[in-house]
């Protein structure tokens, strides 16, 4: 299932696409119906579980749960700073970044994610934000405990160990406060910290930072897979980059799953939703309903319309995603140029997640 978890969700899909799971008191939707109603549905879901008397860590207070009024202020600051960033300078020396690296793998076998994407990513983000890249064995240590408390409901035994891991970002996050280059985001940031709370920008860049080389080396290792899985498809890739890269983006589904709590007694779906209960949205089955997406587990790069759910929707979507996507299409456009033969050369060793799906190794060779 990790592998390929599409016949299981098609299958929750078809017998009961909107059921109750008592082991953490949730509705799980995996409609694409349901899950879009939930995520725009702001006046009767809540991403900040304090809202239903649930007691969040003041380290989980962030941009990602927190409803208005305490939003907007942090979105609009992290926003500005984002959008002042040069992004055409960025991609292109995101794209000589991916031909540099690429280039020094030739003729060599690698692991994909270790070598290639998960670099990659940190030194996008570090250049968005305008800091110095940190040790790569560092962060390859204190990530993972962080993702692992993503599935906290069904695994608590993981969640001091990531809190203790966010606490060691946490402290990169304010040497960075301090210590940064001018123009990235951490300079338009820190001059004006005093428009939002303090914490909860500390809190929100530190996810922007993680998610932003975490996930984003998921999409890109999970992408190679489905374009090696589905032979030709990296060829034609080039075709239509951008639309290539939302079916990528629909296909894999790397953020699998989001949380939300009823606010008020409702109806989704048909079915009836009471206050204070929790809604479980299966994103990678609704971006495989085949009453919105014809053909879902075929691997369209030319798809259109393609409206997934893979960044989010509404208040809440992910505000990374147009570099998370910069980066897939100067991956995919560089391989289909120059390595077309890319080939994994053993099966993937897939983390065990259930939020956020993704590759631990996978060795690959980029072929003639």
């Amino acid at each position: 299932m990790l592998r390929n978890p599409a016949p299981v969700y098609a299958a929750w899909r078809e017998t009961d696409p909107f059921f109750w799971y008592g082991e953490l008191g949730t509705w799980v939707l995996t409609r694409y119906a349901d899950c879009a109603a939930v995520l725009k549905g702001l006046d009767r879901f809540t991403s900040d579980w304090r809202r239903l008397g649930e007691r969040t860590p003041d380290e989980l207070v962030m941009l990602q749960t927190v409803d208005p009024p305490d939003h907007p202020p942090v979105r609009r600051l992290l926003t500005a700073a984002y959008r002042a960033q040069d992004h055409a300078v960025l991609a292109g020396r995101t794209s000589e970044r991916v031909r540099r690296r690429l280039a020094g793998l030739a003729g060599t076998e690698f692991d994909f994610v270790h070598e290639l994407a998960i670099p990659l990513t940190v030194e996008t983000i570090c250049e968005v934000l305008g800091v110095d890249p940190p040790d790569l064995d560092w962060l390859n240590r204190v990530s993972p405990p962080v993702i692992d408390t993503m599935d906290g409901g069904l695994r608590p035994e993981v969640i001091p160990a990531g809190m203790a891991a966010r606490a060691e970002l946490d402290e990169l996050i304010e040497h960075w406060m301090a210590d940064h280059h001018p123009g990235g985001m951490l300079a338009f940031i820190s001059d004006r910290t005093h428009e939002a709370d303090r914490r909860l920008v500390l809190n929100s860049l530190r996810s922007t930072f993680h998610a932003g080389f975490e996930s984003s080396a998921r999409l890109l290792t999970l992408s190679l897979l489905a374009l090696t899985d589905n032979p030709g498809s990296l060829l034609e890739f080039s075709k239509n980059p951008d639309l290539a890269v939302e079916e990528l983006i629909r296909y894999t589904s790397q953020v699998q799953v989001l949380a939300r709590g009823c606010l008020a007694d409702t109806e989704v779906g048909g079915r009836k939703v009471r206050e204070g209960e929790g809604v479980t949205l299966i994103i990678g089955a609704a971006n495989r309903d085949p009453a919105v997406f014809p053909d879902p587990d075929v691997l369209r790069l030319g798809r259109s319309p393609n409206p997934h759910l893979g960044f989010g929707r509404g208040l809440h979507a992910c505000l990374g995603a147009g570099v998370a996507a910069m980066q897939t299409r100067a991956l995919f456009t560089e391989l289909a140029r120059g390595y077309p033969a890319v080939r994994p050369r053993a099966e993937p060793v897939m983390w065990d997640s259930g939020t956020l799906r993704g590759v631990r190794t996978l060795p690959v060779d980029l072929g003639r």
